[in-house]
């Protein structure tokens, strides 16, 4: 018996190891050679083939009996066991029911895993009575028996020992592949058993590093806020920087284990292919910040709008390629360029390039390129982080997806890999729609890689280029653009492009730069500046972009530390951002105006800072103009404007003023918290996820939503996320109909157009939030009316809109009866006192909501004609949200008790 016989193995079933089909015809063939019947059974005699060649005696008869049929198999398997203990010689014997068989045992692992079995002949006449005995035993019909029998073929006993010797070898085969495909099992069970074991050691790892490694960090960023001296402050820089690269090793591990395990699924969606290229612009020019290198991006225009596959895993490679190219690049130029190739009406394949002018890979390095855990030339990038796996990962992940990479390179001078991978089209509109426009454009660019790619975005329309040495004969030129390097904006170049206002100039800038240029005709371009950009700052498109941080699950964090403010001269938008992320479990401060906020910074360090764009005295704009000139202290901090105004162009506006980001009125659930989880610092940020024993969101336990007449609940209730807020909100808009109308009507018949104009763009957006789009769509046109000098069109059509906001008050009354007039009861001096105490303290607090609440208490009662006077004074202040008017009327009443 050989070494293969003796290991020590689970037991296998034969048709574990050989194909039942294979068996079958190896058997069939046996059996037309020697004229003999045949059959193969398992370990335990049970047939896993269709008998050959089987006589009526055996088939018929025989094994029709239950008794017959079980002592078959104990027959079979007998025969297989005698020829074992023969040391695998040939042998025959008669079976139970007096017929010659012989068998051979079919071997795997030391152990017989069924048997290959022919015979059913006689090597003499059959003995009659013998047979009837047989019969009777096996309860079978003797007559019928016997005549069956008297059928079965008679051989000679050499033919019957031939034909078994025959039997044999084939039995010795069929263990040789039993055995063969049993190591190949075993092996394969041991692969799969060491990969699990490796994967769930590199995600056990991969977390176990993972959780205190976000603790350092954290704790990092707390130390860095203290005061230390520069070298601790280096240190702890230095601490920060190499976690994050640790972090991005442990996530590399985490998902080549899972690629290994077959763990990594790609998961389609929608996704609009340039909000990735936005994204990944910003990490390459973080990652490159320090180094002399410029990041160009050539996108197609051509480009379909929307695709269908996995953005996460798109995201993934071309950080990872993008990441690569930066490791090994110290100076010159990195190059994205997409582009695609029709398949079919459905479907494109998406192609990728990425160029650098790095160190380059030697031919004999390029097979090890993609070998998980090894970089190549590791002498010479010995200095460089990571593990080796970002090219393996992207290949792998390009292969799920059933692309493909591949790459040329030249030693010293740099390396260009080439990506493709088929996406299905879900919107062939163009992602960047090609202008009419024909444009003069005048370029003074220093940088020779980003004027290539310049001069391509331009050639694809058709612009004009004029390559400027100098800007001497700028006004012989005469263009209808100037796109500059910021660095050549001189006084000289003020003043003419002040002159010249018809021309509309690009100075460009770095990534970082927050610097802005206070002339209408001036955009302030930050690099990378590829064809969405370049044609949006000319303003020759109007390309918005999927925001791809939009999430269902809104509420999956909180900032428990974290602090906002929320600046808003209207209440209602002010109830709105606090109503809506109230859930954040944040210190949120609200101010009513511009000089509030400013007063309230100065004592409260905020994270973020939510600043609306019109506002009376200083606007939106003009209060970041401040903040950033005169307040040190926030010049990281993030300032988002929020703005009824979202018109092509408004985000890039906002972000020359200095502001960082802007969220569209009226204002709605996604967009909020979105922008939150964004701009928040992120050891701020706690994720959360809803445990199943939570009770239900509020909003699903409230009765049905009610239907108002002329309002779109439906649609105010899904950008506010409760209906409960939707309520809350409804009904401080209904208690400022009187004032704000009244106030309108002031302005316009005073004829002051600016207030009257910002007055009535607040009730634009806060008709748009209840859902009174009618009256929204008009306040709209008077307030482009406004804007545009349109007197007539006010004249005409204010009458309109009062009526309309007047009929809201008879409208929403029935849904707030607490709201109308009460009997008033006469107050004493301890009422008053003990209101103007909860006052002081929510203007101390600067908690402008609690100073709602403090003076809704206050109506109820009836003052003195004196105190009346004052009461009146407070109201206005706090409408207006003068947090030191009305902290000067409580002093001043105080003193009247």
């Amino acid at each position: 018996m050989s070494d293969r016989d003796i290991l020590d193995e689970d037991e296998l079933k034969l048709t574990d190891l050989i194909d039942v089909k294979v068996l079958q015809e190896i058997q069939d063939a046996f059996s037309d050679m020697t004229g003999m019947a045949a059959l193969t059974a398992d370990k335990n005699g049970m047939a896993v083939t269709k008998g050959s060649n089987f006589t009526d005696f055996c088939m018929k008869h025989t094994r029709q009996s239950i008794v017959g049929c079980v002592k078959c198999f104990e027959c079979d398997k007998h025969g297989a066991e005698l020829t074992l203990k023969n040391g695998g010689k040939p042998c025959s014997y008669y079976c139970h029911a007096g017929l010659v068989d012989f068998a051979a045992p079919i071997m795997a692992n030391g152990r017989m895993i069924g048997s290959f079995i022919g015979g059913q002949v006689l090597t003499m006449p059959p003995v009659l009575p013998k047979f009837r005995k047989i019969a009777e035993d096996l309860g079978i019909d003797p007559d019928e028996y016997i005549e069956a029998v008297q059928k079965v073929r008679i051989v000679s006993k050499e033919a019957v020992d031939k034909a078994a010797h025959s039997l044999c070898v084939i039995a010795e085969a069929l263990s040789d592949m039993a055995y063969k495909s049993h190591m190949l099992y075993k092996n394969n069970i041991a692969i799969e058993e060491a990969s699990r074991m490796k994967s769930d050691f590199l995600a056990n790892m991969s977390h176990e590093i993972r959780t205190p490694m976000n603790a350092v960090l954290g704790m990092v960023d707390l130390a860095l806020r203290e005061e230390m001296s520069p070298n601790a402050r280096n240190y702890m820089n230095q601490i920060k920087a190499s976690g994050k690269n640790l972090l991005v090793i442990i996530n590399d591990i985490l998902d080549f284990s899972k690629i290994e395990s077959g763990m990594l699924e790609i998961i389609p969606d929608d996704y609009e292919l340039l909000s990735i290229v936005n994204d990944v612009a910003n990490v390459v020019n973080n990652r490159i910040s320090e180094k002399d290198i410029e990041f160009t991006m050539d996108i197609s225009p051509e480009l379909p709008r929307m695709l269908y596959g996995d953005n996460f895993r798109i995201h993934q490679i071309l950080i990872n390629m993008l990441n690569n190219a930066a490791k090994f690049t110290q100076q010159g130029e990195i190059h994205l360029k997409i582009y695609f190739e029709e398949i079919d009406e459905e479907n494109i394949n998406l192609k990728i390039e990425v160029k650098d002018t790095g160190i380059g890979i030697k031919k004999e390095d390029v097979k090890k390129l993609f070998t998980s855990f090894q970089q190549v030339d590791s002498k010479r990038n010995r200095n460089v982080e990571g593990t080796g796996l970002g090219l393996a990962i992207t290949k792998q992940l390009l292969e799920l997806m059933g692309g493909k990479i591949t790459l040329e390179s030249e030693y010293n001078k740099g390396t260009t890999f080439f990506l493709e991978f088929p996406q299905k089209v879900v919107d062939r509109m163009p992602a960047i729609p090609k202008s009419e426009d024909h444009p003069k454009v005048a370029v003074r660019i220093d940088s020779e890689y980003f004027k290539k790619q310049l001069y391509i975005d331009l050639a694809r329309i058709e612009a004009e280029i004029i390559d400027l040495e100098s800007c001497e004969k700028l006004e012989e030129l005469a263009p209808d653009y100037l796109i500059i390097d910021k660095t050549h904006i001189t006084n000289d170049m003020l003043q003419f492009l002040e002159k010249h206002s018809e021309i509309k100039c690009l100075a460009v800038t770095d990534y970082a730069s927050r610097s802005s240029l206070n002339l209408p005709n001036i955009v302030v371009a930050r690099k990378p500046l590829y064809s969405i950009g370049l044609y949006n700052a000319m303003g020759i498109s109007d390309i918005k972009l999927f925001d791809s941080s939009d999430d269902l699950n809104y509420f999956n964090f909180i900032a428990p530390d974290a602090n906002v403010l929320i600046v808003d001269d209207n209440s209602v938008n002010l109830t709105v951002a606090k109503g809506l992320i109230e859930p954040l479990k944040m210190n949120v401060d609200l101010a009513g105006s511009a000089s509030e906020a400013i007063e309230m910074m100065r004592a409260t360090k905020y994270d973020v800072i939510f600043m609306d764009h019109m506002m009376p005295e200083v606007d939106g704009i003009e209060a970041t103009h401040i903040i950033r000139r005169l307040m040190s202290d926030y010049d990281g901090v993030p300032i988002i404007a929020l703005t009824a105004n979202a018109v092509s162009g408004a985000k890039e506006m906002f972000m020359n003023e200095g502001m960082d980001d802007f969220i569209p009125k009226p204002i709605e659930i996604k967009e909020i918290t979105a922008k939150l989880r964004m701009w928040l610092p992120k050891n701020k940020i706690i994720s959360v996820q809803p445990s199943e024993n939570d009770e239900e969101p509020e909003e699903k336990k409230e009765e049905e939503i009610k239907e108002i007449p002329g309002l779109d609940v439906k649609l105010a209730v899904e950008r506010l996320g409760s209906y409960s807020l939707y309520l809350t909100v409804l009904k401080e808009y209904y208690s400022a109909i009187d004032k704000k109308h009244a106030v309108i009507k002031e302005y316009h018949d005073a004829g002051n157009v600016h207030s009257y104009t910002v007055e009535v763009h607040s009730l634009k957006s806060t008709s748009r939030q209840i859902g009174a789009l009618e009256l929204a769509d008009i306040a709209a046109e008077l307030e482009q009316a406004g804007n545009e000098g349109n007197l007539q069109l006010i004249k005409d059509k204010t009458g309109e809109m009062l009526s309309r906001y007047a009929a809201m008050k008879e409208l929403l009354a029935p849904y707030f009866p607490e709201e109308e007039k009460k009997e008033h009861q006469e107050a004493t001096n301890s009422d008053v006192a003990g209101l103007l105490d909860e006052l002081k303290e929510a203007l101390d607090n600067f908690d402008t909501l609690q100073v709602d609440e403090v003076i809704e208490k206050m109506e109820e009662y009836d003052y003195p004609e004196d105190q009346q006077a004052l009461f009146d004074q407070l109201k206005e202040g706090a409408e207006i949200g003068d947090i030191d008017a009305c902290g000067q009327v409580v002093e001043q009443w105080r003193g009247l008790l």
